[in-house]
């Protein structure tokens, strides 16, 4: 009985924070509830966010720094990330010193939202980006801003995967009883 309560719970958490985006500029047009701290957790294990991103107390910021090689990879990256960000409407608070980007997200007024969940998890993958492309100069942008449909269709196809692992978990306990 527990294991189903569980999974209820589960498919209840999921179908709050289940948002599936086409483009990014169809983010500011997202609705900007607060994130409880189960929300916030869910996603960051249905996303795959870095452990590398830290929480204020009151789950109202979202922090992390990002180290690059050199100062040209870190300011490709602020580049690529900049362009989305205009995009979605939705602004990091960044402070840029050499090689070290560190980064705090919000929404201002709210706390944590799914805005600032997608922008984390869209640094995150930048981030790879970055760090396994030759960098020729600091303007150069990451391919994943100009492929953000590519980015999008893996954020939907995580909640997928992650609805998949949830029935498979409800069918092993099925079977158990």
């Amino acid at each position: 009985m527990y294991r189903y309560i569980s999974f209820t719970q589960n498919h209840l958490i999921m179908d709050q924070i289940k948002v599936f985006i086409k483009d990014f500029k169809d983010v500011p047009k997202l609705a900007t509830s607060k994130l409880n701290l189960e929300h916030i957790n869910s996603l960051k294990d249905i996303q795959q966010l870095s452990d590398q991103w830290q929480f204020n107390p009151s789950m109202t910021i979202i922090k992390r720094e990002f180290e690059f090689p050199t100062f040209k990879e870190s300011f490709a990256f602020m580049s690529s990330v900049s362009d989305i960000s205009e995009k979605m409407e939705h602004y990091p608070k960044w402070y840029n010193k050499g090689n070290k980007v560190i980064v705090e997200i919000t929404t201002p007024d709210v706390g944590l939202t799914i805005k600032d969940i997608l922008l984390a998890y869209t640094m995150d993958n930048i981030l790879d980006d970055i760090l396994n492309e030759d960098i020729q100069y600091i303007s150069q942008q990451s391919k994943l801003t100009s492929q953000s449909t590519t980015l999008l269709n893996c954020w939907n196809q995580n909640y997928s995967k992650f609805d998949e692992e949830i029935s498979s978990q409800l069918q092993r306990n099925v079977n158990q009883f």
